[in-house]
């Protein structure tokens, strides 16, 4: 059984432990470093079954049918699994390993530097995910059937960062395997995570399915952009009971800097019925891409990358000290005459699965003893003990060769007869051999013709070669660059080929004269098109798709007074409802009414497009406000210092939101002054008895 302390690399089958970087309630992560031929080496993550969860036949059947469904996964952000084992009873999964932070980190890191991310920046990793989920409810198997892949398990612990800016979402298939667990560990599997489930889940509904994702998407990304948890109550039961109502509020109201475009995207992934959510993740993912462009963030995996690197400069510094270290490291057994009291190897404690509060990092520690890596390497062996070491001499600069590990195989008898001659006479003994055996004429005749052949040949191959495949000259070409809008990721066809995907393609040695372009994208027409390309003249075009389907619009009415009624195609529309974003009907003219007593009433429509998310704002203009002025006795009526005649009088029309002075005038009369606001009331009377004037001596 593998040792656990891990006070040094230990070999695990074909792999070598280099150190425990994670525990959780599941499983043990552990930095490892594979090998291959030549000195080949490569750093990656073995996984592991916890010992108590290894006993378990049932949960051992799952997690290895669930890892040959995830190992079918190859997207960009998603982690990429190598390998799925056993090794001394302990199942393991080997995959794909990532030098960042998770999420939680970064959610740490805010709230201990009291900074936030650019909002572009996180409209990108939303974005990121969205794709790779979308990849994955999508997937088919090898006989074209979808595979029916739900996450269900999108947290800030199961997506990275890496440091060069890419977005990684981790642990598919573990989720659904204990989603199916046996009752008596559900709560364990559970506890932590109920802030991240869809109202579905809660409610135990048999049929959830990829749009249970697509709120946790809503939620991690809320997360992100107002820096606290969205559903966290004083207790399991309370945040389950938040997760079930799905009372969401808009993160512009917590961080200024959320426009309304993004507000209305995560209310729509946040609804509380999968029916009112995004059909596919992969349309959230294109709003969130494009608004992310919007926002400024036009090479958004860069400047993630560039954030990244100068929030944990120190964390990339030590990373890189540690791979340093783990370079010199072969394949074979540790030195075993190394004391028992020797410095323990970089350990970790185990994460706490249940608290989301503290520091958790999936793949790398974020914190380092000084000077481990010194006491870890004077406390290592990394040449086998079968092999004698050789001296270097004083005077030697260069570092010892890294060797591969040990290969047994059996050698030939002619590699036995060459590894016993000496490396130093091997020359002098077979060159004079050679010099005293001249080839005889004919041979040598040959040999010429042959190698005249082989070099017309040659001559022959490259300028058949260049005429096929060569690249054109410059007098031949031209660049072309193709956008598509909505933005997002779509497949280009040039000449019936695959050139690209993504939101854009540009080549910059284009062959001049007719071509044939198409353009594809789930959910949109296919484009085609006929193009006729002339030399030296640059070639740039947007072009539009067109939506297959009509999706509907999300429009966040926001009305003044807000009390107003509001009904759409005739439908009345409830005030807790126009919280929201409301689903409008996309393509097509769409009737709007807006009224409230003592406001005229507003009647319009509007053409909303495909899949929008958008505010649109209705301000009720109010009816004229009437004054009616009378006096005891008659007088003259200034408004705002206007003469308007004598009381009584009836003003008709005015603005019921201005303020207005009324001043009431009569010689021997004391002036009678008073400020009028009308509030909610349409009709105000003032009707003054005024004063005589005192006289003075």
């Amino acid at each position: 059984m593998l040792r656990r302390d891990m006070q040094q690399p230990l070999p695990f089958g074909k792999y070598l432990l280099l150190e425990r970087i994670s525990v959780g309630g599941m499983a043990e992560v552990f930095k490892a470093k594979s090998f291959g031929v030549n000195g080949f080496a490569k750093i990656i993550a073995i996984k592991k079954i916890l010992p108590q969860l290894a006993e378990d036949a049932h949960f051992v059947d799952m997690f290895v049918n669930e890892a040959k469904m995830a190992v079918q996964l190859t997207h960009a952000n998603i982690c990429q699994i190598y390998d799925l084992g056993r090794e001394n009873g302990d199942h393991f999964i080997a995959m794909e390993y990532i030098g960042g932070k998770d999420l939680l980190s970064l959610h740490n890191h805010f709230r201990r530097t009291k900074t936030r991310m650019p909002v572009a920046l996180i409209a990108h990793i939303g974005a990121k995910i969205a794709e790779a989920l979308d990849y994955a409810h999508r997937k088919r198997g090898v006989d074209g059937e979808p595979l029916g892949i739900v996450h269900r398990d999108i947290s800030p612990q199961n997506v990275i960062i890496s440091f060069e800016g890419s977005v990684k979402v981790i642990d598919f298939g573990i989720a659904k395997a204990r989603s199916r667990n046996q009752e008596d560990t559900q709560a364990g599997v559970l506890k932590g995570k109920f802030g991240y489930m869809s109202p579905e889940q809660i409610d135990g509904a048999r049929d959830i399915d990829h749009r249970s994702d697509i709120f946790a998407i809503g939620t991690v990304v809320h997360e992100l952009l107002t820096g606290r948890r969205l559903f966290l109550g004083e207790s399991d039961f309370a945040t389950l009971e938040q997760v079930r109502g799905a009372k969401v509020e808009l993160p512009s109201v917590s961080n200024p800097d959320v426009p309304p475009e993004l507000d209305a995207i995560l209310m729509h992934a946040l609804a509380r019925r999968p029916d009112d959510r995004y059909p596919w993740a992969g349309q959230m993912g294109e709003e969130l891409a494009a608004l992310s462009h919007r926002l400024g963030a036009s090479f958004p995996g860069q400047a993630l990358g560039e954030w990244m690197r100068e929030h944990f400069a120190a964390d990339i510094a030590k990373e890189k000290a540690r791979h340093e270290l783990y370079s010199q490291m072969d394949g074979n057994e540790p030195d075993d005459s190394i004391e028992d009291d020797r410095t323990e190897f970089n350990p970790l404690p185990p994460l706490l699965s249940g608290d989301e509060e503290e520091e958790t990092q999936l793949w790398e520690p974020e914190e380092e003893e000084k000077g481990l890596l010194e006491k870890a390497a004077a406390s290592m062996s990394f040449a086998p003990a079968a092999v004698p070491r050789v001296p270097r001499s004083t005077t030697e600069e260069a570092p010892p060769a890294i060797r591969p590990p040990t290969v047994q195989s059996t050698p030939s008898p002619h590699a036995a007869t060459t590894a016993q001659l000496p490396t130093a006479n091997t020359d002098s003994a077979i060159l004079p051999s050679l010099l005293s055996h001249p080839p005889r004429l004919d041979i040598l005749r040959a040999g010429l013709i042959a190698l005249a052949g082989l070099l017309l040949a040659t001559f022959f191959g490259a300028v058949a070669y260049r005429t096929l495949f060569g690249r054109p000259t410059v007098a031949e070409t031209t660049s072309m660059v193709i956008r598509v809008e909505p933005v997002g990721d779509a497949t280009f066809y040039l000449d019936n080929r695959v050139v690209s995907s993504g939101a854009v393609f540009s080549k910059g040695d284009l062959r001049v004269g007719p071509h044939t372009l198409r353009i594809e994208r789930l959910g949109f027409e296919t484009y085609k098109s006929s193009l006729n390309v002339a030399a030296h003249e640059a070639f740039e075009q947007t072009i539009r798709l067109t939506p297959t389907v009509a999706i509907p619009a999300r429009i966040l009415f926001r009305l003044t007074p807000k009390d107003a009624e509001l009904s759409i195609d005739g439908r009345q529309i409830p005030i807790d409802e126009r919280q929201g974003y409301v689903a409008v009907a996309a393509g097509r003219r769409v009737a709007v009414k807006a009224a409230r007593d003592g406001y005229k009433t507003y009647e319009g429509d509007m053409v909303a497009e495909s899949g929008v998310s958008r505010p649109e704002e209705i301000t009720l203009a109010p009816l004229g406000a009437s004054l009616f002025i009378d006096s005891d006795p008659p007088a003259d009526v200034f408004i705002d210092g206007v003469y308007r005649g004598r009381t009584p009088q009836k003003l008709l029309d005015l603005d019921p939101l201005r303020e207005y002075d009324v001043r009431i005038e009569r010689p021997g009369f004391e002036t009678y002054a008073e400020h009028v606001q009308f509030g909610d009331k349409r009709v105000v009377q003032i009707e003054p008895r005024l004063k005589k004037a005192s006289q003075t001596p």
